[in-house]
């Protein structure tokens, strides 16, 4: 077979995209996520359609239509084209010829269409096991090693013996499926349902020895039924004779306790005559009463010590009067007033205080003023007298030169100026002084104005509050705030006891009208009770006790009636008198001797026992009739032991002879695939002469000799350095796949020996392989190409230049969007 074209219109991540594919090797290129997966994928279920759980795994991510299209030859030369709608499942399936004619009849087998297993005659696990490497799974799965040998047999000229070896497997399964029956057969089951009825039979056999043994048991029990019956039957009747006689001395005895019982009922009633007046006295509301006169009681004793206490608590004459004298003149001011007045009259003293005290310090401040000025005016005095000096001394200086111009001029001169000098020096100082005397008197001066406007200002503030304080004492006759505080105090405690004294005036009013309602109640009760007596409480309340006392000897007496009454019940129950006189006297006639009266037996539990016997004697009566019918209705129904007995050893005999036929069969089968084994074990061995060639190339020399379980495809080679035959597994990762890609190439050149040879889809099988293995196995790849049409996918652009440059078909998958056909 060789591919020619795939359309995808949406698999996967692929969306309209269409490829051509050329003769012998094609490199699919491009980088990891572009899509080589999906496109080998969608090759394979093009061919043999999607499998279980993989269409929601390939299902387009844009939401393209979930289809393909691929077109393929022939080794016959025949053109095919497969349509695939992958939602529709097998009715989106359509296969045409070269001329575009529907050939789904001719492809088909039966109702099922597989193209890729119709045309290359292998099944979609053989294919993926030999044709197809799926990503970086190179290595061979054991589980289909089976079909994969069935399918090599065939390809190398043993399919008819393939075939007859299969035929007779199939024909040794269907005798065994039709005469004997498989485990998972629910149908056709030939033993199973012989040992179901080998079951069947032989509880049915030993359900009947079982009801024989049971029929015995029966007849014991019925016999034993019938001797309780007789002995329960023998013991009621002794019961019943001494029941009657029981009964006989009960009636007896009760008749004699009713005669005293309406003895003892006539002299109650008698007594009872002398109580009448009393009869509707409701003796019951005589605690009430009781109640309402200690309530009465009580509530007089509390209003009279109310009373006395709204005495003790009131106003004298003269409190009162002052109480009005207070009211008028302290009380003329709530709280807020006084506490105003109050803070006015504080505001008078402290501003009083505050102008004393400026005033006396502006006293002061005029007092210093005041001797300044005396030094400032004797300064300037000074300071005159010594100018005048000065000007004494320069006028006898030069008198002094008038006249003793002959005298030593040079020593009088000297003296005479210095005290010019001094004289200045002092007239001087005086001066400064008497400036700076100046400047603090004046400053004085302004300290004692201030001053005196501060004592201004607190004088008329004291003048202020002083004349409010004033004009509320003048009106209201009071000389001084402190006379108005002593008369507010007095007039507040007056208050506070008139308030009081209001108090108990009104508890005592209180107490009193509650007394008077206890007694008005409790001389309606006393109305209610002894309307025919009248005077103080205390004589009414004593008669209401009197007649409620005899009222209690009267219920007494009838108490005494009731239980009378309780005590006839007793004796009678719902019994009557006469009938039970007409009983007495009918068991005497019948010849019944009463019990004596020390006879402890009780009658109700000997009548209670008769009535346990009876009972007793009537299920044994019902047992013993239905045992019988039970005993004749088994008799009918048990079957022939010996019959069933035939049945089962026929039965045993039947199944005996089926597991003999299947042992027979089960060793012609294993004879057949013994033969089998053995045309398998043949392939096997040019199946390893193939990839021993093969694996030489690749490994440069190293790995020669391969061997080749054929029923588990299990791969061991030769190891040059011990010369030993070891399993894959000991090798390394990119032998391993080095070995098991030689076997697939060596299986696709053995299909192509006999059966159509299938193309190879090789998915990134370089994983682990190093640049010399791959530079080897190209050649080896280009060569089977020739042979076989060769898919390689691989994310390596230096891989897929080099096999083009070797004459392979390059497909970039980034190339372009589209690839026309």
């Amino acid at each position: 077979m060789r591919l020619r074209s795939l359309r995808v219109d949406g698999f996967g991540k692929l969306a309209d995209r269409a490829f051509a594919f050329g003769p012998g090797l094609n490199v699919v290129v491009g980088p990891n996520e572009a899509g080589k997966s999906t496109l080998a994928a969608a090759l394979v279920a093009s061919l043999y359609g999607l499998q279980r759980g993989e269409k929601e795994r390939w299902r387009p991510w844009t939401g393209a239509a979930f289809a393909t299209t691929l077109t393929y030859e022939t080794a016959d030369g025949a053109a095919w084209e497969v349509r695939r709608e992958f939602d529709r499942d097998a009715k989106g399936l359509r296969v045409y010829d070269a001329d575009g004619n529907d050939a789904a009849a001719r492809v088909g087998k039966g109702r099922s269409l597989v193209p890729g297993e119709s045309h290359l005659q292998i099944s979609y696990d053989v294919f993926v096991q030999t044709a197809c490497v799926r990503q970086r799974i190179v290595a061979l799965d054991g589980a289909a090693a089976g079909e994969v040998s069935a399918a090599l047999a065939r390809a190398l000229g043993g399919g008819p013996k393939e075939d007859a070896a299969i035929g007779a497997l199939a024909r040794l399964d269907d005798a065994v499926r039709r005469h004997v029956g498989t485990q998972r057969a629910t149908k056709n089951v030939p033993l199973k349902k012989l040992r179901e009825e080998e079951e069947q039979q032989r509880r049915a056999a030993d359900d009947a020895r079982a009801a024989l043994d049971a029929l015995a048991t029966l007849r014991e029990r019925i016999a034993a039924l019938r001797a309780e019956r007789d002995r329960t039957a023998a013991l009621a009747a002794e019961l019943e004779r001494r029941t009657r006689a029981l009964r006989a001395g009960h009636l007896r005895d009760r008749l004699a306790a009713l005669r005293a019982y309406h003895d003892d009922v006539a002299a109650l009633q008698a007594n009872r005559s002398a109580y009448d007046d009393v009869a509707h006295f409701p003796a019951e509301r005589v605690g009430e009463l009781d109640d309402a006169y200690h309530s009465w009681r009580a509530a007089e004793s509390v209003a009279a010590a109310a009373a006395h206490d709204a005495a003790a608590e009131a106003l004298s004459a003269d409190e009162c009067r002052e109480l009005g004298e207070r009211r008028a003149d302290a009380g003329a001011l709530n709280d807020d007033a006084f506490a105003a007045l109050r803070a006015a009259a504080a505001q008078a003293d402290a501003a009083h205080a505050r102008a004393t005290a400026a005033n006396a310090a502006a006293a002061a401040a005029r007092g210093d003023g005041d001797d300044n000025r005396a030094l400032a005016l004797a300064l300037p005095a000074a300071t005159g007298a010594a100018a005048l000096a000065a000007a004494v001394m320069a006028a006898a200086s030069g008198a002094g030169s008038a006249f003793g111009a002959a005298s030593t001029a040079g020593g009088v001169s000297a003296q005479r100026w210095l005290f010019v000098a001094l004289a200045v020096a002092v007239a001087v100082v005086l001066a400064a002084a008497t400036v700076a005397r100046a400047r603090v008197r004046g400053a004085h001066r302004r300290e004692a104005e201030a001053k005196q406007h501060v004592a201004d200002a607190a004088l008329a503030d004291e003048r202020l509050a002083a004349g409010t304080v004033a004009s509320v004492l003048e009106r209201l006759g009071v000389a001084s705030i402190d006379e108005l505080a002593r008369r507010r105090e007095r007039w507040l405690a007056l208050s506070a006891r008139e308030a009081g004294a209001a108090k108990c005036a009104a508890r005592a009013r209180a107490a009193r009208d509650a007394a008077d309602a206890e007694g008005t109640r409790f001389d309606a009760l006393a109305l209610a009770l002894v309307p025919d007596l009248l005077g103080p409480r205390e004589a009414r309340r004593a008669a209401a006790r009197t007649r409620a006392a005899r009222r209690r000897e009267r219920d007494g007496i009838d108490n005494g009636l009731a239980m009378l009454t309780l005590r006839r019940k007793r004796i009678m129950g719902s019994e009557d008198d006469f009938a039970l006189q007409a009983e007495y006297d009918a068991l005497l006639a019948a010849g019944v001797e009463p019990a004596a009266e020390d006879d402890t037996a009780s009658l109700p539990a000997l009548e209670r026992e008769r009535a346990e016997l009876d009972a007793r004697a009537r299920e044994a009566e019902r047992g013993v009739a239905s045992l019988e019918g039970e005993l004749r209705g088994a008799e009918e129904t048990i079957p022939d032991v010996a019959a069933l007995d035939e049945a089962l050893a026929a039965t045993r005999a039947e199944i005996a002879r089926l597991e003999a036929f299947a042992r027979a069969v089960e060793l012609a089968r294993a004879t057949v695939e013994k033969r089998k084994d053995e045309a398998h074990r043949g392939f096997a061995r040019r199946l390893e002469e193939y990839s021993a060639g093969v694996l030489g190339a690749i490994s440069a020399g190293r790995y020669g000799e391969i061997r080749l379980d054929p029923a588990t495809h299990a791969i061991r080679v030769r190891i040059p350095e011990t010369g030993a035959i070891e399993d894959l597994a000991l090798l390394s990762a990119g032998t391993r796949d080095q070995v098991a890609l030689v076997v697939r190439f060596a299986t696709a050149r053995m299909f192509a020996e006999g059966l159509e040879t299938p193309p190879l889809i090789l998915d990134d099988p370089f994983a682990y392989w190093d640049t010399a293995r791959i530079e080897r196995c190209l050649p080896v790849l280009a060569r089977g190409a020739a042979d076989a049409q060769t898919l390689l996918f691989t994310a390596s652009p230096e891989l897929a230049e080099a096999a083009a440059a070797a004459g392979a078909t390059r497909i970039g998958l980034l190339d372009t969007l589209s690839v026309t056909m």
